[in-house]
C-alpha cells in the first residue's frame, strides 16, 4: 500500500506556508498513478499557488513493484541515510531487487530498466563502456546518461548521453551481445542481489570494471 503524508511548506520565493502532499512509500501495483508520475517525472514537482514558484522537491521515498520484483529507495544527495523501515517482506525476500538512487531521474531510469527484465548492473556497465568511447570520440566530458530502450527483436540496446556544454541529448545503441557479456561481468564483480540495498550507477559499473580488468587471467594452457 502506498504512504500519503501532507507536510506545509514554506515557499522560497513568497514565504507563505503550502500543504503538500508527499508520498514516502508508493506501491506500483496498487497506484499505477503513481507510476506513472514517476516515469513522467512529475511525481516530485512542487508548486505554490501564492506567488507561482515552482521547484523539484525530492524527499526520502521508497518505490516498490511487486510484479517486476524490485524496490528502489530514493534518497536525495544530504538527506540523513537513515535506516529503512520497510515493513514489508519484500524487503527480507533474496530474489527482490533492491537499489538506493539520488534523483528523480534515476528512479525513472531504474523502473524502465526493471520492468524490462534487465539486470541494471549488466545495463550500467554497458552504459560505461560506450559513454567511455563516446567522450573519447567527441572530447567532452559525460555529464549524464541513461537507459532508454531494449528491442529484442532488433537485437539492440540504448541510451541517452548529455555532455558538457550542449543541451542536446545523444542516443547511442548497442548490440544485447554486449549486454549479455556484461550480464557475465557483472555476475562475477558487482554487488550481489542478495546484498540488500545498494547503489548502482556509473561510480559502481567504473569499480567493476576496474576489478573485472585487474582479475587475473587464465592462460591457454591452464585452460588446457
Amino acid at each position: 500500500m502506498s504512504t500519503q503524508i501532507t507536510k506545509e511548506i514554506l515557499c522560497p520565493g513568497c514565504g507563505a506556508p503550502v500543504s503538500t502532499a508527499m508520498w514516502p512509500g508508493i506501491s506500483a501495483d496498487e497506484d499505477p498513478s503513481l507510476r506513472e508520475r514517476a516515469l513522467g517525472e512529475t511525481l516530485f514537482d512542487w508548486f505554490c499557488p501564492e506567488c507561482g514558484y515552482s521547484a523539484r522537491f525530492l524527499y526520502p521515498c521508497l518505490y516498490s513493484d511487486r510484479t517486476h520484483g524490485f524496490m528502489v529507495y530514493l534518497l536525495p544527495e544530504g538527506s540523513p541515510q537513515e535506516p529503512l523501515e520497510l515493513g514489508d517482506e519484500l524487503a527480507s525476500l533474496a530474489d527482490v531487487k533492491k537499489r538506493i538512487v539520488s534523483t528523480g531521474l534515476e528512479l525513472r531510469e531504474k523502473i524502465l530498466i526493471f520492468e524490462k527484465n534487465l539486470d541494471d548492473r549488466a545495463v550500467e556497465l554497458v552504459k560505461y563502456a560506450i559513454a567511455d568511447v563516446l567522450q573519447a570520440q567527441t572530447g567532452a566530458k559525460i555529464l549524464e546518461g541513461y537507459f532508454r530502450m531494449v528491442d529484442h527483436e532488433q537485437n539492440r540496446i540504448g541510451f541517452s548521453y548529455l555532455l558538457e556544454n550542449t543541451d542536446r541529448l545523444l542516443h547511442r545503441t548497442t548490440s544485447l551481445e554486449v549486454y549479455d557479456k556484461s550480464l557475465e561481468v557483472a555476475r562475477s564483480f558487482a554487488p550481489a542481489d542478495s546484498s540488500g540495498f545498494f547503489r548502482m550507477g556509473s561510480a559502481e559499473a567504473a569499480n567493476c570494471m576496474k576489478a573485472y580488468t585487474s582479475a587475473p587471467r587464465e592462460s591457454e594452457s591452464e585452460k588446457a
